[in-house]
């Protein structure tokens, strides 16, 4: 048998003193001392209360900023709050790819564009058997996602205008096309 050292057997003894001191207060005698003064209130004057703490929430108008601001927040965007500039979110999300966006000589990504899931607003891609959202970063190199399309991703590098298309393997088995 193995013999257990002090600190083993001093923390063995401290919960067994707080089982047995947990189940002496649990199942142990009642006291009274400190209930003196509690009294049993109506169901009338419970809701009398509840209703005076409405009638005060009702006439506090900075729930109703508060209301607004939450409301506020929930709805789409106009504009990217965090961009300095005026352009609207729309725009930044369907900005078309110039035609002169080429590959960078020698940018060799050994990426496979293999899924596609959307729900609601949101889109993601399927790379590399990892889930992105358009913006992320795909590797440490500085490539992100830069749009995202049922057939096609298009990936873009950090301050450089090139942009690389990736194709769904199998999309046009699937789609015939």
């Amino acid at each position: 048998m193995v013999s257990m050292t002090k600190r083993e057997k001093i923390i063995v003894s401290i919960m067994a003193a707080t089982v047995l001191l947990g189940g002496y207060l649990y199942w142990g005698p009642v006291t009274t001392v400190g209930q003196q003064g509690v009294e049993k209130k109506s169901d009338s004057q419970a809701l009398a209360f509840a209703q005076k703490v409405i009638q005060k929430l009702k006439a506090d108008t900075s729930l109703t900023k508060d209301l607004f601001t939450i409301r506020s927040a929930e709805r789409q965007w106009e504009k990217d709050p965090f961009l300095p500039t005026d352009t609207l979110l729309s725009d930044t999300q369907q900005r078309e790819v110039p035609d002169n966006a080429t590959v960078s000589a020698g940018t060799q990504l050994n990426l496979v564009y293999s899924g596609f899931l959307e729900a609601g607003t949101q889109r993601l891609a399927i790379i590399n058997g990892m889930a992105y959202a358009s913006g992320e970063a795909i590797d440490s190199n500085g490539h992100f996602l830069r749009r995202i399309q049922p057939h096609q991703v298009e990936i873009g590098k950090r301050n450089a205008p090139d942009v690389i298309i990736l194709k769904m393997t199998d999309y046009e088995t699937i789609s015939g096309k």
